[in-house]
């Protein structure tokens, strides 16, 4: 063939409904040929190479820019540019340093992230076997396959572009990664039904990224790169705009209320200054003085190093985020949607139970590991080799160190033989096969012929066969009863059932040539084995510590419904399961009401696991999705918080905002402690940030209305000072606190709930008023009784900064009392404290300090009087808490 076709269209019916021969025709190919170099040139240079669109990479700048769009680092500019205006150049040096500070902590989270990203990535290129140009065979780069290219597939190959199969020797694909189906798919090339059906269903058809595990394979592939389903998948990403993270929307909000309330009293000062004939010079410097009181400049720069510790913490324990606020997110989800498997299962097909026709039995062991035994009654048999040896010799896969080379069923099989105490290579040595019937889903079963001695000694060619049970249940020589109802019971808890069976052939009459599927009748069935892919041992501790938490966990998985069900009770995920589309199916109104009752989704579509997390942000959720597959990377990247497991493909990798280099459940778990940890830090550090601000806007407007210290109680410097010594040190400590007693057990918040609760805001304004009136009275005390204005300013500096001493004993917890041995746990904050103390006193009686800091030389007394409000302070806020805890 070498005519030309528009290889971008499809046929009038899709091509699991069109003919081999048909799709031959349609894309311009001798499937025994292969296309020739024209037509493969032309072909790639139409549609472009077999690759999915990747995002071209941001440029160094940009990211670098896009790290000042946050409106406290707009702020600080713009507090910079007007200190440019009246010329306070060491101010100016300051905030932009900490503009670039801030840039730089974020961009190196940034290259962290991508460096592991980067580790986690394959560094072999995909490949492909092609037929072409008059019939040779060739391996070219996976890229470089065009639409009509004849792929050969084997055990073991990357399936490289979607395909339609043309012909098919015991195929068998693992499409988990496209269709979350935890079992190999049968493949053959008998041409579908026209009906509208999903990848999971379309026998008939391979698709990229998915793996032989089986058999072997003739593919014409029919669609590359984009027009993949891989690529359909990722197209859907793109239209997925990221969500901020909370903490970030509420700074924000917070930082335009810091800014009005400065605004206005900025407004007052200068309002009121020049009605009392103060000259211009004056009132800005007063202006930039609350300016950069005003405005929480360390805030920025403590909390992207408070989130980045928390980063590493998370990558210690195998928890890769990618940005810093995905981190406090963390502290927000209240609802997980996680994959099955390989997620909270293992991914490793394992025999459970094992029925014959006289006896039950009990596998003990997880996946592929060889510990574990078979567990039978008292008075019973403790063998079962005859009852199992067909599932040994009907089986093509190997265990090398533990690993299945072959099939996971088949390996799963092999585990339980050595479970069982047989020699497995041994066995099948001393019964070589003769012939082979390999699997095929049209007959669910594999057979395996061998010459042996029967029990009367005479030569017989035995027949192994395994397969889905109701297949060899139904080829039996009897009506074998005794199955019925442990594949009844088995299929009801979610195990797949396969069956054994035997039967002896007459040497003379055995035909290795014949239709081998004649011979596997009249067949003895010897055992049933019930099958599941185990939960993760800590997935069931791990779902338990959510809940307890909270959090409502729930399993999204491309397995049916009773399958998914099963796993779920297992590992403690409670409520209804039902059909993804049965769930995309119900009107918004009624999928908002029933979201709380449903605990399982199965055969879930990508579109129905992004409909999940959209419903429960609806509901005010914020969602966790995790995932391993293609499939599942829309769903990740809509979901508030995105986690791609490190095993699982490129495209889930790049879609998640965390990546589990672990693979486990358990790991999701420590990692939303972490984060409730780290934001209930970060929430401390708040409250006390708040309370300076408060302070410094309050004091600054209460000079400015009472004329005290000609409105600027303290001086640009002295500003400073509290801002990057005082608050940045107590940042720190509040910010490495540890974690709050009960932390756990709280509700998680909700989405949109305020940081600044009425409660919050309440004691914040008290507070600092206490504090304002207080800094107010010792200046107007220093001016009219003591040594004037400077030895006023000198005793409020130093009170304000036994205040924030307080302050911060008191902002690690909301209803919690300083005078407890817990108050006292923390090292770093007790060093803080002690420093801070001795830097109050240091700067009044230092020569240095009192020069950096326009302080003067305070006597004892007055140093006392600098106690008072602190120790006022500190009984009042003591006596707020207990009124607090009794009322609750």
């Amino acid at each position: 063939m070498t005519g030309q076709v528009d290889v971008a269209a499809t046929p009038d019916t899709p091509w699991y409904a069109t003919a081999p021969d048909a799709v031959a025709r349609a894309l311009a190919v001798d499937p025994p040929q292969g296309l020739s170099d024209e037509q493969v040139a032309e072909r790639l240079g139409r549609d472009g190479p077999n690759e999915l669109p990747a995002s071209p990479p941001t440029p160094g700048w940009r990211r670098f820019v896009d790290e000042y769009r946050s409106y406290m680092q707009l702020i600080l500019l713009g507090a910079a540019i007007v200190a440019i205006l009246i010329q306070e150049w060491s101010t100016v040096v300051i905030l932009l340093a900490l503009t670039v500070l801030n840039a730089v902590l974020g961009l190196r989270q940034q290259g962290k992230a991508q460096d592991a990203m980067a580790a986690l990535q394959s560094m072999t290129e995909a490949t492909a076997r092609v037929r072409r140009a008059g019939g040779t065979e060739a391996t070219i780069p996976a890229s470089g396959l065009v639409a009509g290219d004849v792929v050969l597939l084997s055990a073991g190959d990357q399936v490289p572009a979607d395909g339609r199969i043309v012909a098919a020797s015991a195929l068998q694909i693992d499409e988990s990664a496209l269709t979350g189906e935890s079992v190999p798919a049968g493949k053959d090339a008998l041409t579908l039904p026209p009906d509208p059906v999903g990848p999971g269903d379309q026998a008939d058809m391979v698709f990229m990224n998915t793996l032989v595990t089986h058999g072997s394979g003739t593919v014409v592939v029919t669609a590359t790169g984009a027009r993949t389903e891989v690529g359909k998948i990722s197209g859907m990403l793109a239209g997925d705009e990221r969500h901020k993270s909370p903490l970030a929307r509420q700074l924000d909000r917070l930082t335009l209320y810091i800014v009005g309330a400065a605004g206005l009293t900025m407004l007052v000062m200068f309002v009121l200054g020049r009605i009392r004939g103060e000259d211009w010079d004056a009132l800005f410097l007063s202006a930039v003085s609350l300016a950069i009181a005003a405005i929480p400049e360390a805030l920025p720069t403590v909390s992207q190093a408070i989130l980045s510790r928390g980063s590493l913490e998370l990558a210690d324990q195998q928890a890769i985020v990618k940005d810093l606020p995905s981190v406090e997110t963390l502290g927000f989800v209240s609802a997980i949607n996680s994959d099955k498997t390989g997620t909270l299962t293992l991914n490793q097909m394992t025999a459970v139970e094992v029925v014959d026709p006289g006896d039950r039995y009990t596998v003990s062991g997880s996946g592929y590991e060889l510990a574990g035994r078979i567990h039978h009654a008292a008075g019973s048999s403790d063998r079962i080799d005859d009852a199992i040896l067909p599932f040994v010799m009907a089986n093509d896969a190997t265990l090398v160190d533990d690993a299945v080379v072959g099939d996971p069923t088949e390996g799963a099989l092999l585990v339980l033989a050595f479970k069982a105490g047989l020699d497995v290579e041994e066995t099948r040595q001393r019964a070589p096969r003769l012939a082979t019937l390999p699997f095929d889903p049209t007959y669910k079963l594999m057979a395996t012929f061998h010459r042996l001695t029967d029990a009367s000694g005479r030569e017989v060619v035995r027949c192994y066969v395994k397969g889905a049970a109701p297949a060899v249940v139904a080829r039996a020589a009897d009506i074998a009863e005794w199955t019925d109802e442990p594949q009844r019971r088995m299929g009801e808890s979610g195990l797949r059932v396969m069956a054994a069976a035997t039967r002896d052939l007459d040497v003379a009459d055995f035909q290795p040539d014949r239709d081998l599927l004649e011979y596997v009748r009249d067949l003895q069935v010897t055992s049933l084995v019930g099958m599941v892919d185990p939960p993760r041992k800590e997935s069931i501790a791990a779902v338990a510590g959510a809940t307890d938490a909270q959090i409502r966990v729930r399993m999204v998985t491309g397995d049916d419904v009773i399958t998914g069900a099963a796993v779920a009770r297992q590992v403690g995920i409670h409520g209804e399961a039902m059909l993804g589309a049965d769930f995309a199916a119900l009107p918004e109104s009624e999928r908002l009401r029933r979201i709380d009752d449903i605990g399982v989704l199965g055969r879930v579509a990508p579109e129905h696991k992004v409909l999940l997390a959209r419903t429960l942000q609806a509901k005010g959720d914020v969602v966790a999705m995790t995932g391993d597959g293609v499939n599942d990377a829309p769903a990740i990247k809509a979901a508030d918080i995105g986690i791609a497991v490190g095993s699982g493909t490129e495209v889930a990798k790049e879609s998640g905002r965390m990546i589990l280099s672990n693979d486990n459940f358990a790991t999701i778990v420590f990692a939303v402690e972490q984060g409730r940890k780290i934001f209930d830090n970060l929430l401390k550090y708040i409250r006390f940030v708040l309370v300076l601000l408060v302070v410094f806007v309050l004091t600054f407007l209460g000079a400015t209305l009472f004329n005290i210290a000609d409105g600027a109680p303290f001086t640009p410097i002295q500003v400073l000072w509290v801002h990057f010594v005082i608050n940045a040190s107590f940042g720190f400590a509040l910010g490495f606190d540890a974690q709050s007693p009960g932390l756990m057990t709280r509700a998680p918040r909700r989405r949109g709930q305020s940081i600044t609760d009425r409660a919050v805001v309440v004691t914040v304004v008290l507070t600092g008023l206490l504090i304002s009136v207080g800094l107010l009275g010792l200046i107007v005390l220093g001016q009219e009784r003591l040594d004037g204005l400077d030895a006023g300013r000198s005793i409020a500096f130093t009170s304000f900064a036994f205040c924030l001493i307080v302050a911060a004993f008191e902002c690690r917890s909301e209803t919690g009392t300083a005078f407890s041995r817990a108050a006292l746990d923390s090292r770093v904050f007790n060093r803080v404290v002690i420093a801070q103390f001795v830097l109050a006193i240091l700067a009044t009686q230092t020569d240095v300090l009192r020069t950096i800091l326009g302080t003067t030389r305070l006597t004892f007394a007055e140093t006392l009087w600098a106690l008072v409000p602190a120790l006022v302070l500190l009984g009042l806020w003591e006596l707020g808490k207990l009124l607090a805890r009794r009322r609750a």
